[in-house]
């Protein structure tokens, strides 16, 4: 099933489609509802079945930047949703649960599956992060050298820690992911410009 309720979007809008990737459990839409502002009662949140999305607009550099945030589920019988979840994606975020080591193995499979997503559709390179969900808790299984291992083997640069019950640090993942995707695009129109003005 696909919630896809979208407000109407300004004409000046820059619509970023970001995908949220993991296991069934681990707090992603409990992450995006808390950054978006709709986290009102986060035991009302249930298993996402098909996908969930979330709109958040924000400024970005003196424009306003309008995500679509989109919350895949984990079960695999959904897999087969997953070349219409990443169509037109800008961005990925992989979330585990730092209280399950099994959450953090797993994102092995969300990670090749996005990848050839990618690069069979001769996608460039964008932005990936590694999301540890669920800080509020203290019985942690995944250690650093954990974390250090699984961003080395897929050559992933930036981990955050948040808690998407406390609303804690659930912006710092999402505003890395606009700027890498803001900063890439400026740099690509830059580099026209440049080679606009030598002829």
């Amino acid at each position: 099933m696909m919630n896809t309720t979208l407000p109407q979007n300004s004409k000046h809008d820059n619509i970023l489609k970001i995908a949220v990737l993991g296991l069934g459990s681990v707090g992603k839409t409990t992450i995006s509802k808390s950054y978006s502002g709709e986290l009102d009662d986060p035991n009302q949140i249930s298993m996402t079945k098909g996908v969930d999305i979330t709109v958040k607009r924000i400024v970005h550099q003196g424009r306003t930047v309008t995500l679509q945030i989109w919350d895949f589920a984990g079960q695999k019988q959904f897999r087969f949703m997953i070349d219409v979840f990443l169509r037109g994606v800008k961005g990925v975020m992989y979330v585990y649960d730092i209280t399950d080591i099994e959450t953090l193995a797993y994102l092995n499979e969300f990670v090749d599956l996005t990848r050839n997503y990618l690069a069979n559709h001769f996608y460039p390179k964008i932005p990936e992060v590694l999301v540890g969900n669920k800080l509020d808790l203290e019985d942690s299984e995944v250690s650093i050298e954990d974390i250090h291992d699984f961003m080395k083997n897929y050559n992933i640069k930036r981990h955050f820690l948040v808690s998407g019950l406390l609303s804690g640090n659930v912006s710092e993942p999402f505003e890395y992911i606009v700027d890498q995707i803001t900063n890439k695009e400026q740099s690509l129109a830059d580099e026209l410009v440049s080679k606009y003005q030598s002829f």
